[in-house]
This record gives C-alpha cells, structure tokens and sequence, in this order.
C-alpha cells in the first residue's frame, strides 16, 4: 500500500504540472506555482480539486474534459494518499488492511491513472 500511494502521488504530481501549464490566467498560474512551491500535500490537493470542479461544473463544459476528473483525480487520490500515510508512518501497532481493501485499492488504481492521464491530455490541448 506504501508503494501504491507513492505511485499515486507521482501520478497527482505530474497532473499538478500539467495543470500548471495549462492555466490561462496569468495570476491564477502565479498563485498556484506558490501552492505547489510548498511541500505540504494538502494544498495542492485542495487547489486541483476547487479547479477541477470549477470546470466541472462549467456549462457548457469545456469540450474534452474528462468525466469525473474532480472525484478520480482528486477523491481518490486522497484516500490512496491516507492510507498510505497511515502504513508509512511507525507506531506501536502498524495499521491493518485486509486482503479486500488491499485488492480494492489496486483495483481503482488504473481508472485513476486513466482519469489523471486523459487529464493530461485535455490539458496539454486546451487553456483553462
């Protein structure tokens, strides 16, 4: 689960870059360049996710955008991100997870990272 969740977060990393790069308002990419300049996580989280649901809930949406984005790119990522903090932080007694959790997690994985790339790909086409 460790593992999964740095995969993840490299995953949501990347999206951040692209996201980055595909902002047209000038100001806002300046604000959002200081949010990822930060090491915490959570900000980027917060900042994606208000951004991918602002386009969202465009209308008419903007042509391309992938389906649900704001709850694969961002929802799920966090609860990967979670537990994975959970497993990779020492304590006196480890965190368990049984064997349907962990299934369930590397089952959701690849629609994650097929939301987050196809993000990637409307981003690299369009300015939002």
């Amino acid at each position: 689960m460790v593992m999964l969740g740095v995969a993840a977060e490299r995953v949501f990393d990347l999206r951040c870059d692209s996201l980055a790069k595909g902002l047209k308002d000038p100001a806002e990419h300046v604000a959002f360049e200081r949010v990822l300049e930060r090491n915490p996580m959570k900000p980027k989280l917060d900042w994606v996710h208000d951004k991918l649901r602002t386009l969202q809930d465009q209308r008419p949406r903007p042509t391309g955008f992938p389906e649900n984005s704001t709850l694969m790119v961002t929802a799920i990522y966090d609860l990967i991100r979670s537990q994975r903090n959970d497993f990779g932080h020492p304590r006196d007694l480890p965190p368990r997870m049984g064997r349907g959790d962990a299934n369930a997690n590397l089952e959701i994985f690849p629609r994650y990272y097929e939301t987050a790339e196809n993000l990637r790909k409307f981003l690299s086409t369009q300015k939002v």
